[in-house]
């Protein structure tokens, strides 16, 4: 806004006398600011626009302040991390309470939060910026008071400010500071000694301490957002298009069995009807490609095993890839597998003793010919028994096993384990001479001993591994086919895993209870069962295979962001009105005439 007066006239001129433009005068009461309206005078006005100079600062610090909203929702929407967000866009945000970002590459082990960079750059445009809107709206209050100059009536002296109004006017307008500001709020209080406060007064008050108020909050909230995002670790679960390439399950190798069809010199088969897979049993034993060598890998649990097995539930093995074959860290799989569940009672205390106790007959108990004596002594075996027929495996890998009917599942076993006593010498065993008042699983004979009868059952199993858990679960169980458990039982019953059953349990059953002792031969007995049949599987395709990542994702909680964006929007609006309203405002030049 520019003044122009013109020049004055001489004093020798003199202006006519105007009877209806006397000076007003009023004697204002004890204590109150005096306010005095000049007399009345012509005024010539000359109405413009403002120039684009005068508003292109303001303008600059609207498209700025909302540019940063732009940016930021552009940021958190096009880097969001689909996967850890559990969708794209607000919504999905909305219900996980914040915004998920990638804003580096997936792999990197980097993380920017750009967020916090923008937000930081924001609030310092906002806190500078402040001058600016207080420049619009003193060009606001300028021309209100021009207008109110130029068409006196008998509001106007109530309408303009006094000067110690005016002084806080300068102070408000020029730097809106706090101090400012309550300055102008404690003389607004103080009714009793003070002038009547014109609107262009409470209007510049308020204004300054909305902006004022505005851009203080809008540097809590980025303190807010500083304090509340982080980056963290996520695991993504990618899903991956199905290939022969992931050949992770568990499969009937009945190529093997086809290949175990052997037959004699005088070409007599010695492979039962309708079951390929029972072919002799020098076969199996001898070939030591499969049979005995993959066997021995997976019992042992080498690295180099194409299968594990593992547990599940407490009593259930399942056969599983082996380490080599499927980064499980990363990969999230399902696959069809066998399964085997093993339950064990003791028969120490249920079979009948002979009149001599050196041995039991467990006929009555369901298990005849059991226990199974060579040499005058209990020997460690792992027994089929088949309805009316001998004990299956009193000899390892024994013939008769292959042409008796075959069993049905579950299968029964009958298990007969015994130990050298500790301590030197003749003396019975301490322990083992107290075994019934100490509910151990062993008798009291010198030699520890077991008595067992199992039920083991085979199954065709589905099983799921969820990397992001580290956790294998069944999906489903369905029992084995008869052929497919007579197949599986033999390796068990020709005493493959015996020794190392008998190991396993030595300590067990010489010190915990019955019931304890029977839970862990149970444990040994369906693991090893699937361990030392591992020759006759193959590896079978694996479905709804994922691939689960680490990624450094940025968490942006949604109430800072929201809050830090409307505060944004509220102060960029509030400028857009002031501006608009300048807009409006004639530049008016004022010339005093001659």
């Amino acid at each position: 806004m520019d003044t122009k007066p013109e020049q004055l006239p001489d004093s020798s001129t003199h202006l006519p006398y105007r009877p209806d433009c006397e000076p007003q005068t009023a004697v204002p009461p004890p204590f109150e600011e005096k306010t005095t309206l000049a007399p009345t005078q012509t005024w010539a006005t000359r109405p413009a626009r403002p120039r684009l100079f005068g508003l292109l600062p303001a303008a600059v610090v609207i498209i700025t302040t909302f540019g940063f909203v732009v940016v930021i929702l552009t940021i958190l929407l096009y880097y969001q991390c689909e996967e850890t967000q559990g969708g794209r866009g607000i919504l999905p945000a909305i219900r996980k309470g914040a915004f998920y970002t990638v804003e580096t590459h997936k792999r990197s082990k980097d993380s920017k939060l750009l967020i916090l960079t923008i937000s930081t750059a924001a609030n310092q445009v906002v806190s500078g910026t402040s001058a600016i809107v207080m420049a619009l709206v003193a060009y606001r209050v300028g021309a209100e008071w021009l207008r109110l100059s130029k068409s006196p009536n008998s509001q106007s002296p109530a309408e303009t400010p006094s000067p110690a109004q005016y002084g806080m006017l300068v102070r408000l307008l020029g730097s809106s500071s706090v101090l400012a500001i309550a300055e102008a709020f404690a003389y607004t209080a103080r009714t009793w000694n003070r002038a009547r406060l014109p609107k262009i007064f409470r209007h510049s008050m308020w204004l300054a301490t909305v902006v004022w108020v505005l851009a203080r909050l809008i540097g809590l909230a980025d303190i807010w957002l500083h304090t509340t995002s982080v980056s963290e670790r996520s695991n993504v679960t990618l899903p991956e298009p199905p290939s022969p390439m992931q050949p992770w399950g568990v499969s009937f190798n009945q190529s093997i069995c086809a290949d175990m069809i052997s037959t004699s010199s005088d070409s007599t088969s010695y492979s039962p009807p309708g079951f390929n897979c029972l072919g002799p049993y020098e076969y199996f034993i001898s070939n030591v490609i499969w049979g005995h060598s993959i066997a021995f890998d997976v019992m042992t649990n080498s690295t180099n095993a194409p299968f594990h097995v593992g547990t599940v539930e407490r009593d259930t093995a399942f056969v599983l890839p082996g380490p080599g074959v499927v980064d499980m860290g990363s990969e999230s799989f399902i696959i069809p597998t066998f399964a085997t569940r093993a339950t064990c009672t003791s028969l120490n205390r249920v079979c009948a003793k002979d009149p001599n106790a050196t041995s039991l007959n467990c006929t009555a108990a369901g298990y005849p010919n059991f226990p199974y004596i060579k040499d005058g002594r209990v020997v460690d075996r792992v027994l089929g028994v088949v309805e009316n027929h001998d004990l299956i495996g009193t000899e390892g890998g024994t013939r008769d096993s292959l042409y008796i009917p075959a069993p049905s599942n579950p299968v029964k076993l009958a298990v007969q384990l015994q130990w050298e006593t500790l301590e030197q010498g003749p003396g019975p065993h301490p322990q083992a001479a107290s075994g019934a008042d100490q509910d151990l699983a062993v008798d009291d004979l010198q030699r520890p001993t077991l008595y067992a009868g199992c039920n083991l059952t085979f199954f065709d199993a589905v099983a799921r591994w969820d990397s992001r858990k580290q956790h294998w679960s069944l999906l489903n169980t369905t029992e084995s086919s008869q052929e497919r458990t007579a197949t599986l039982w033999l390796p068990i019953v020709w005493q493959y895993a015996t020794e190392l059953i008998a190991s396993n349990l030595m300590y067990i059953a010489r010190r915990n209870s019955t019931a304890e002792t029977m839970f862990a031969l149970g444990q040994e007995l369906a693991t090893l069962t699937l361990a030392t049949a591992a020759g006759f599987y193959k590896p079978g395709t694996a479905s709804e295979v994922s691939d689960t990542r680490i990624y450094i994702v940025e968490k942006y909680l949604v109430l800072p962001i929201a809050a830090f964006l409307l505060l944004l929007c509220a102060y960029g609006l509030m400028i857009s009105v002031i501006l608009l309203q300048v807009y409006r405002t004639p530049d008016e030049a004022i010339i005093v005439p001659g």
